[in-house]
């Protein structure tokens, strides 16, 4: 595995990165793909988390050949816009919608193929209207989500769903909840994705969800308490370090802050903050 953090551990570190930045998103990048991803280069990143609503509007081909100019590598391919931009939901009520996302998501996965990278399913999940039919769409959720999974065993693409906080999904918050629901319907090829700014809101002992999870977690988000870069919160990563040190993780983190001051000034404190905590 080649890295360019200067980790000792067998981590590799990436950023956020999408066409267009807000304030209130946790992307850290935005703009000139080129541009950016010369930038992770020089600071020390390994990879590049792309972030867009549906993967044929993505420059690939610009950001493929950048890539592979100053060795980097795509990380992830997140899918919560196809959510927040467009309404796609793994568990809506009106089949066609529903089957619309998982189409969404299996085109993810192909594109993801060619890379080697993992996809992420978030928000794209979905909130539930009302918990009283709790079990009925999680079993919803679970019949969509296995579809996406299988189809990506076969493209040798790793699928890794993210507990998120109460105030973005209603459902499926935790940690110990997350890794429940995978394990509960057997979802094959499938992991968790735990995010500190999420675990910090939703997990009683985080350096315990992350021993729960194991071999089981697949990717990492940090963010800290305020969602800016690590350090600038009160989150205490040297616990996670240990914790994530201690079950063997080898994946990825992933910068999943906000551009906060400014995109530059958080894309180097963020890797600045987690070389410190390692």
């Amino acid at each position: 595995m080649t890295k360019k953090n200067g980790l000792k551990e067998n981590i590799r570190l990436s950023a956020t990165l999408a066409s267009e930045l807000s304030s209130t998103s946790p992307i850290v990048l935005g703009g000139d793909p080129a541009e950016n991803i010369r930038i992770l280069s020089d600071l020390g990143y390994d990879g590049v988390e792309l972030h867009w609503g549906d993967p044929s509007h993505i420059h690939l081909q610009k950001i493929i050949e950048t890539c592979d100019k100053y060795g980097i590598v795509i990380s992830a391919f997140a899918t919560g816009r196809a959510y927040v931009q467009e309404g796609l939901s793994l568990i809506d009520d009106e089949e066609n919608k529903r089957q619309s996302a998982v189409k969404r998501l299996l085109e993810f996965v192909d594109v993801a193929s060619k890379f080697q990278s993992t996809v992420i399913i978030g928000c794209i999940r979905g909130n539930l209207n009302s918990s009283e039919n709790y079990d009925y769409y999680l079993k919803r959720l679970a019949q969509s989500t296995l579809t996406v999974a299988e189809y990506a065993a076969d493209k040798k693409v790793q699928i890794v769903f993210e507990a998120i906080n109460r105030y973005e999904n209603n459902y499926l918050n935790t940690a110990a909840e997350t890794l429940d629901f995978i394990k509960r319907y057997n979802l094959p090829n499938t992991k968790v994705l735990l995010d500190t700014f999420h675990m910090n809101i939703e997990d009683a002992n985080m350096s315990k969800a992350v021993h729960d999870c194991g071999k089981m977690l697949g990717y990492v988000h940090f963010a800290d308490s305020n969602r800016h870069y690590v350090g600038a919160g009160h989150i205490n990563y040297k616990e996670i370090a240990t914790a994530l040190k201690s079950i063997g993780y080898e994946g990825f983190i992933s910068a999943e802050c906000l551009p906060l001051p400014d995109s530059n000034t958080a894309v180097r404190k963020w890797i600045e903050g987690v070389k410190a905590t390692f």
